[in-house]
């Protein structure tokens, strides 16, 4: 198995699918292909979506090492893209009514374990990128560089839910200055600034680069129109899975499930039991949803 990325709750979501031979679905985050791997041993033929280059091509290494049997482009298709234009892309390899899609809304461990990507305050010397699609848009050094202190905060504020969000936009504001905010370490120090305890620094940055994050790829606006876009090709008796990782992502994902087209399958969200919890910690913040098709 690739070491790219661990899916989070797997068999939950590939058992949420309800995969049946010869049927057809859409893993809108391919990631490095583990879920799209399940999908195709169950005997599903799978369409994966990702806008990172670099999980395009380990999901593709991956299917072909694991599943040698298994045929590009007849039993498994990956492509790049974002799964805000899901229904143009599917139109555009032909899969325009599926039996399921799959939303896995987390952030790779290869991102957050790779220094040049720019995801993680753990490398001092790492550039503030955070894009997913490192050929086109503005990286997070742009954000903090252009934006005025009242966007900063309610950025962080609102995808960080971070108590702190005006002192450390005001420091942003302050430190750029004398110098532009180009690296983790110059990010962490405006964090350390702010007056924390130390103890609490590293949620404070996490949260911080979280929020960055999400305004960079612009994540709600993505995830809004891929739920619309589920409504299109997921055909009736279909199945809609959605793992998402924070508040406000699993909040529209449940408005969705409720107002939309569908009947929820799961009352209450699927959470990580104690195990998983103990071998991934970072699947804690881990909610899976699923919806069915009317």
């Amino acid at each position: 198995m690739s070491t790219f990325h661990t899916p989070v709750l797997a068999k939950e979501v590939i058992d949420a699918l309800g995969i049946r031979r010869g049927k057809r679905y859409i893993d809108a985050t391919a990631g490095g292909g583990g879920h799209a791997l399940g999908i195709v041993e169950q005997g599903g033929i799978v369409l994966g979506i990702d806008a990172d280059a670099d999980a395009v091509a380990e999901a593709r290494r991956n299917l072909r090492r694991v599943r040698p049997e298994a045929e590009e482009g007849k039993d498994w298709i990956i492509v790049k893209g974002n799964f805000r234009n899901v229904v143009t892309i599917a139109k555009d390899t032909g899969w325009e009514n599926v039996e399921g899609m799959l939303f896995d809304l987390g952030v790779s461990s290869f991102e957050l374990d790779t220094k040049e990507r720019g995801f993680s305050y753990r490398f001092p010397d790492a550039p503030i990128d955070l894009r997913f699609d490192r050929t086109s848009g503005e990286t997070g050094e742009s954000l903090l560089r252009r934006l005025s202190e009242d966007d900063l905060y309610e950025i962080l504020a609102t995808y960080g839910e971070e108590q702190s969000a005006r002192r450390i936009a005001h420091g942003i504001v302050r430190a750029r200055s004398v110098r532009p905010v180009k690296t983790a370490d110059g990010l962490m120090a405006i964090v350390k600034d702010a007056g924390h305890h130390i103890a609490e620094i590293p949620g404070i940055a996490a949260r911080v680069y979280q929020a960055l994050r999400i305004a960079v790829n612009d994540e709600m606006g993505a995830l809004r129109e891929g739920l619309e876009g589920s409504r299109v090709l997921v055909k009736r008796g279909g199945r809609l899975v959605v793992l998402s990782f924070h508040s406000l992502e699993d909040r529209m994902v449940k408005q969705e499930m409720r107002t939309g087209p569908w009947h929820m399958v799961t009352k209450k969200p699927l959470t990580p039991n104690a195990r998983e919890l103990s071998q991934n910690r970072r699947a804690r913040s881990a909610k899976l949803r699923v919806a069915e098709k009317l």
